[in-house]
């Protein structure tokens, strides 16, 4: 286990993973159960992601991320109902701000399937929203150009995007204020000791002891010796990549644009099936942009540790970046952008695109698999981690089910 001066403790549960999900998880934690409580992971790196020359990295290092409750899967739906509510108690109670509503607005063909299946989960959970057709939506934003044949679901309050940089710095404090203890290193590699306990070894050889564990890592969460190997060559888990797309807005569109909403823009027939944008959002770099993303096909699976950290050093696939472009200016007529700014980003994807939360052996519960959608519900989803580390039974409303963990055919040689 080496020598004391690396022993950082011993621990009652220990959340492996400190970005969205592992955050909340540890934060949930602290006001559930009553015993030690460690958070492990890095902070955003200081300098340029590919000068680093870190083996992790997080999909939260943005200022960004659309929340909303409008969503086809009812899953999703009850998750970000669950987690839009605390947001203003959470930056209340640590000061952080992180939170700006700004509405949501999915547009659509009437009689795209996918719109009819949003209705019928939204009358299903029961929220406020509006449906407005191509005469209203032209009313109320005149700077849009669509189809005549599209109508919009637009939800006005409860909606809008949330920095996740902001949403981690927050649960991380009111975690800590709990009582957690965080430490900032990479984890390596994981194993158990005659007691049961795990033993945690971290990049720089740091040792942490724990009698239960949650995964979150997110990405990486294949690439790292921490799940026990033969559970981990079967787990069903791809790492897919989104391209996202920043438009520097000026001052006179800011103007133009200050009632615009988050929107997701249907496109079924097209490769990228969706695509979807963000009102101008102030970046640290002072300066504000329109952001793009997309879903379908334009989504890549990087199969190696090495082909994910290679995307996140990168800007994004060059095709997707103009596809992504000329979709957000079509709908934007005149809008003639500063600069255009791509970045790559990373992400799990799943078989039944839920995230998994499940025991993956006695006193480890894995906690990953956002799908791209994972950011608005991120409190909820670690509050579920939280009540399945310290419960021996599946202990949430939502059958376990939708968040099983799931297993390729063959194991991988």
């Amino acid at each position: 286990m080496g020598d004391r001066h690396n022993t950082l403790g011993h621990y009652d549960i220990t959340v492996i993973g400190a970005g969205s999900m592992g955050s909340a998880c540890a934060r949930h934690l602290t006001q559930i159960y009553k015993g030690k409580i460690c958070l492990v992971g890095p902070d955003e790196p200081t300098v340029p992601r590919h000068q680093s020359g870190r083996s992790v990295f997080a999909a939260y290092y943005d200022q960004g991320r659309i929340t909303r409750h409008l969503d086809a899967d009812p899953v999703w739906c009850q998750l970000a109902n669950r987690s839009i509510p605390r947001y203003r108690q959470l930056e209340k109670a640590t000061g952080v701000q992180y939170y700006h509503e700004r509405g949501f607005l999915v547009l659509g063909s009437k009689d795209d399937p996918k719109i009819a299946q949003i209705n019928k989960v939204a009358e299903m959970i029961g929220f406020n929203y509006e449906q407005l057709s191509y005469t209203e939506l032209k009313r109320r934003f005149p700077y849009l150009q669509v189809p005549h044949d599209f109508i919009g679901l637009y939800e006005s309050t409860d909606a809008g995007y949330i920095s996740p940089r902001g949403q981690v710095e927050a649960e991380i404090k009111a975690a800590t204020d709990n009582g957690c203890t965080l430490v900032r290193e990479i984890v390596n590699k994981v194993s158990r000791n005659n007691d049961g306990d795990y033993i945690i070894i971290t990049e720089t050889n740091k040792v942490i002891t724990s009698r239960k564990i949650v995964v979150a890592t997110g990405a990486f969460t294949l690439f790292k010796e921490i799940i026990p190997d033969d559970i981990r060559q079967r787990l069903d888990i791809q790492c897919g990549t989104q391209t996202v797309v920043k438009l520097q807005v000026n001052a006179a569109d800011r103007q133009r644009y200050s009632n615009m909403p988050c929107m997701v823009y249907l496109c079924p027939e097209d490769p990228m099936e969706y695509w979807y944008s963000l009102p101008p959002v102030l970046y640290p770099d002072g300066q504000y942009y329109l952001k793009i993303g997309h879903g379908g096909d334009l989504i890549k699976i990087m199969p190696t540790h090495k082909d994910v950290l290679k995307w996140f050093h990168g800007h994004g696939d060059p095709k997707t970046t103009d596809i992504l472009t000329k979709a957000m200016l079509s709908v934007l007529p005149g809008f003639k952008p500063v600069s255009i700014k791509p970045d790559g980003c990373a992400y799990t994807i799943t078989p039944h695109s839920h995230v998994m939360i499940d025991k993956i052996t006695e006193n480890m519960v894995l906690l990953s698999g956002g799908n791209g959608y994972a950011a608005k519900s991120s409190d909820e989803i670690g509050r579920v981690g939280a009540l399945t580390i310290t419960h021996d039974n599946w202990h949430y409303d939502i059958p376990q089910e939708a968040f099983k963990l799931c297993f390729k055919l063959t194991p991988k040689l």
